[in-house]
């Protein structure tokens, strides 16, 4: 059976951009970006330079409004943010289907969605742009709930579509001090937190309740960040000091033709270029696929492990 293409229903909400208000039937609701400041991340803008965010929301305010003429009326006014969203768009198959799409669960809460994307009939791509210098972890947790809360109110409003992917556009080209540009173009992909999840961060803020961050790291591992940071960036900085070390060395060995080297403590031995084979499974199976190969498959645990990013 063909499956219809569905349209996304308008959710009846008046929003004052001057007063950044949303209205729906008279009543007052509430942004998703405000409560996730309060309840989640309140010290993020503390000791910031008033100017400095000013000047920070001027220039976001001003990419976006560019991209959207772009998306909306086709307008391409020239700037690298433009060129570079139009080259995002065509890497990840990004078919534009509206820009600041108001949701809202029609009782309290409203917010517009930067970007939303059709990936096929039934299915929507829901994107946030960001122009930040920096993409901390804070930031990007912060764009997670916002992009999960997002999702939830997308399809509690359109009861048959569903949210596919969630990502963040990373924009930026602002001119340094020293005459370079910072620029940044990235498309970073967020995993979804689960709607129940985010309703009950929305519900403990209706009720003046703190919420329980089940994603939270907590204190005593935060507090070791600075170390494990600074322990990988002198891991890197040995293993590439390491690595220039060995070339030199295999290249002297090389030159000379020696195979090994003694020294009371070390020793250094070359090994010669070679050939290897390995035994390629999947391409056997397709070309196989009569052959049962359970009998043959070994199955070994896989101890979990931890992977940090800095």
């Amino acid at each position: 059976m063909e499956t219809k293409r569905m349209e996304l229903k308008e959710s009846g909400v008046v929003f004052n951009e001057e007063l950044h208000q949303y209205l729906l039937d008279g009543k007052e609701l509430s942004g998703i970006t405000g409560m996730i400041q309060r309840q989640l991340f309140p010290d993020e803008f503390e000791g910031v330079p008033e100017e400095m965010m000013m000047a920070a929301a001027e220039y976001g305010t001003d990419v976006h409004a560019s991209i959207e003429d772009f998306d909306k009326h086709w307008i391409n006014d020239g700037t690298q943010e433009v060129a570079d969203y139009i080259e995002i768009c065509k890497e990840h198959g990004l078919v534009h289907e509206c820009s600041e799409y108001c949701v809202t669960d029609g009782k309290n809460w409203a917010s517009m969605i930067d970007k939303v994307y059709r990936f096929d009939d039934t299915t929507f791509d829901i994107g946030d742009i960001k122009t930040y210098g920096t993409m901390t972890s804070d930031k990007l947790e912060k764009a997670r709930w916002q992009l999960s809360i997002y999702a939830y109110l997308f399809e509690l409003q359109n009861k048959k579509a569903k949210i596919g992917r969630l990502f963040i556009i990373h924009l930026r080209n602002k001119l340094k001090k020293d005459g370079t540009f910072d620029h940044i173009k990235d498309v970073i992909f967020v995993n979804r937190i689960p709607s129940d999840v985010c309703k009950e961060l929305m519900d403990c803020d209706l009720r003046g309740e703190q919420f329980n961050n089940p994603y939270s790291i907590p204190e005593n591992i935060r507090n070791q960040e600075s170390e494990i940071r600074e322990l990988i960036q002198t891991k890197n900085k040995v293993e590439e000091r390491l690595s220039v070390l060995k070339s030199n060395i295999l290249s002297e060995m090389e030159m000379l033709d020696v195979r090994s080297w003694f020294t009371d403590t070390m020793r250094l031995t070359r090994k010669l270029p070679g050939t290897r084979s390995s035994f390629d499974l999947q391409a056997f199976k397709k070309t196989h696929p009569d052959i049962d190969f359970e009998p043959y498959m070994k199955t070994s645990k896989v101890a979990g492990s931890l992977v940090i990013s800095i």
